[in-house]
């Protein structure tokens, strides 16, 4: 079966994850910056990077900084554990982590991160990848508290995504996840508990709680199926979150997006969809309706609908979240790219082709004027556009954009990538096609195309 695939959101994990990958490879030494709202999230961006990068000679060390002490001792450990790593592993990439709990109180962090600025050029001078992680809380604070510092960060990024989670059914704890899968889990939900008790008693603000440490918390589980430890948090959750003074805001809306997410993984549709809604008509009340949260926003519910195939709903929904999107960020936008690729799937999905053409056409033009020619993006929108012209036997218009999205992934993916073996499967599922259709003559030459044809002639 062709299937198209979902664009590579900015900000998302697997966007962060490349930027960050790029600029290891290109830089011997340097620091750069991430903002992040998931711990879970964040954990899985550096499982991305320490991927890739595994076959490259480049280690991967994580460096915590000690929690509630004095600014100088802060500093003063985390100048020791950078100078052992530099003397082990000189240019390796060093993850730092912990800022937001590390100093006495949250009152102190101003005076704290001026400490920190003050030993920038320490600091600079490490032969090290450095990777520094803040919290938004925090990192509203430093760019106030350390300018100079900041502004020696090469890249300045934002990991906006929480967790990817398929639209695969719930599978079933007692049969199909294995043990140490459910066993990490709750591990790793386990620590994030912990750190949100210890992050609390260090005042760090009620959204930061939220969305660092208890949503990932649940994500962690939901993420390996552990349905029953999911439910059981999802209780004690559900009485944090009364506690905490997030009614009406948009960092509730955020996190009744992400809870959402948890749920559609459980298959507890039912569930995530008044959620959905309910952050829909937060950000509307708060943000006014045609600002591009909003747009975001009315863009996932659309998503909820399309992948349970109610086409109607999600239509006008599509429709709506494109014209924010193009009057707010511009018509040559990434994001406004995203929606075109979506609602064009919506289309495909429903056999109206001719509709859905134009707007993967326009999709791909707008990724490669903005994102370069050889962007994963841009792949996505090559595959995609491709898999409408396998719908409608176009096979020799199909095939050219199969193999250019393959040598994108070849070059940008890590080699077990899903991304590579879905195109695999499309571009083999093609040819198929072309033959038994007794259209094989539309295809070209190109070695990929003949070892394929070659493998069915044997069969």
């Amino acid at each position: 079966m062709v299937r198209s695939e979902p664009s590579l959101q900015p900000g998302s994990m697997a966007d962060i994850a490349g930027r960050l990958v790029l600029w290891a490879r290109r830089n011997p030494q340097g620091l750069v910056r991430v903002e992040y709202s998931s711990e879970f999230a964040r954990q899985d961006v550096l499982q991305q990077v320490q991927a890739q990068l595994s076959g490259e000679a480049i280690p991967i060390s994580e460096v915590a900084l000690p929690s509630n002490q004095a600014a100088d001792a802060v500093v003063a450990d985390l100048l020791q554990q950078l100078e052992q790593v530099a003397t082990k592993a000189p240019h390796s990439v060093v993850s730092i982590t912990g800022f937001a709990t590390a100093f006495h109180h949250q009152a102190a962090w101003p005076d704290a991160l001026r400490v920190v600025n003050f030993n920038r050029e320490r600091f600079a001078a490490l032969p090290l990848r450095q990777l520094w992680w803040f919290t938004p809380a925090i990192m509203q604070t430093a760019i106030h508290a350390m300018p100079d510092l900041n502004s020696w960060f090469s890249q300045r990024l934002q990991l906006t995504e929480s967790v990817a989670f398929t639209d695969t059914p719930p599978i079933s704890l007692a049969t199909d996840t294995p043990a140490a899968n459910i066993d990490d889990a709750r591990q790793r939900s386990q620590t994030l508990v912990a750190q949100f008790h210890q992050a609390q008693q260090a005042g760090a603000p009620d959204a930061e709680l939220l969305k660092t440490y208890l949503l990932p918390a649940l994500e962690a589980l939901a993420e390996a199926s552990a349905q029953r430890d999911l439910r059981e948090l999802a209780g004690e959750f559900e009485g944090w979150l009364g506690r905490l003074k997030l009614r009406g805001s948009t960092d509730l809306a955020y996190s009744l997006d992400r809870l959402a997410r948890i749920y559609k993984k459980q298959g507890r549709y039912r569930e995530a969809l008044p959620l959905y809604r309910q952050a829909l008509k937060i950000r509307e009340q708060q943000l006014g309706s045609d600002h591009p949260d909003v747009a975001s926003s009315l863009y996932m519910l659309a998503g909820m609908y399309h992948s349970h195939g109610r086409y109607v709903e999600a239509d006008p929904l599509y429709l709506l979240a494109l014209k924010i999107f193009e009057q707010q960020l511009g018509t040559d936008h990434p994001d406004v790219a995203t929606s075109l690729n979506n609602l064009a799937a919506l289309y495909q999905a429903q056999g109206r082709y001719g509709e859905a053409e134009p707007l993967y056409q326009r999709s791909l033009q707008i990724r490669e004027q903005q994102l370069g020619t050889d962007h994963p993006d841009v792949a996505t929108s090559l595959n995609n556009l491709a898999s409408l012209y396998d719908d409608q036997g176009r096979y020799g218009e199909a095939e050219p954009l199969y193999i250019r999205a393959l040598e994108i992934g070849v070059k940008t993916l890590p080699a077990e990538h899903p991304k590579i073996a879905l195109r695999q499967d499309n571009f083999s599922s093609m040819i198929r096609s072309a033959v038994a259709a007794g259209q094989a003559d539309q295809l070209s030459g190109h070695p990929t195309t003949q070892a394929i044809l070659q493998q069915l002639r044997e069969e």
